[in-house]
């Protein structure tokens, strides 16, 4: 399961338009939330970031409005024994008003999830935003010391994981390896952060 191109996603459709946010984030509230402490972000007034109770969703909200949305599941099928977590959703609002409460949100929450689960895994099906936003972390992660990038290749025999050592070799090799259109291969190809040393392959 790895980055196949999509030209948009449902939950994209449900949230940009007002009347249905406010439906979507009624029944987000409904089922219970709880405050959500995001290291080095403060909401600004008016606004909360609240979390469903499985720990699994995480949205900015002022009052009965959705401005950010990400939603996550968790897995041990890329590195065995080691469990990841996936960003599925992952949603901003374009109003104008909003974008100030919003500067750095998802990459805190990207770097929030790398310190909680040590190994952050791409989506099987991406937008171009989806797309643009996994670039920028991987060029910040292959940048940090700290952090490994792989791509992990499950249309490989042994599901195959292969490091990848700089941002030229990701741009002219991997990227265009692993986003594509094709469902038989580029569902099954996923990029992947981790902060956990052991868990990578050789050179």
């Amino acid at each position: 399961m790895a980055p196949r191109l999509i030209s948009d996603a449902d939950f994209n459709r449900k949230l940009n338009a007002p009347d249905r946010n406010r439906e979507h984030t009624r029944a987000f509230l409904a089922k219970g939330v709880k405050p959500f402490s995001l290291p080095g972000y403060i909401p600004p007034a008016g606004y909360r970031l609240v979390m469903s109770p499985d720990g699994k969703q995480y949205r900015l909200l002022k009052d009965d409005i959705t401005a950010y949305a990400v939603k996550i599941v968790t897995g041990k099928f890329v590195v065995p024994g080691k469990q990841h977590c996936t960003q599925v959703m992952v949603w901003r609002t374009f109003i104008a008003e909003h974008q100030a409460a919003l500067n750095g949100l998802a990459k805190l929450i990207f770097a929030w999830l790398l310190e909680t689960y040590e190994i952050v895994v791409s989506d099987n099906e991406q937008t171009a935003d989806g797309r643009r936003f996994w670039e920028y972390r991987i060029s910040e992660a292959i940048a940090d010391p700290e952090y490994e990038v792989m791509i992990w290749d499950g249309t490989k025999e042994d599901n195959e994981l292969q490091r990848i050592t700089s941002e030229t070799e990701f741009i002219s090799k991997w990227s265009p390896y692993a986003w594509g259109t094709d469902p038989e291969i580029h569902q099954y190809r996923l990029l992947v952060i981790s902060k956990i040393k052991s868990a990578n392959p050789p050179e």
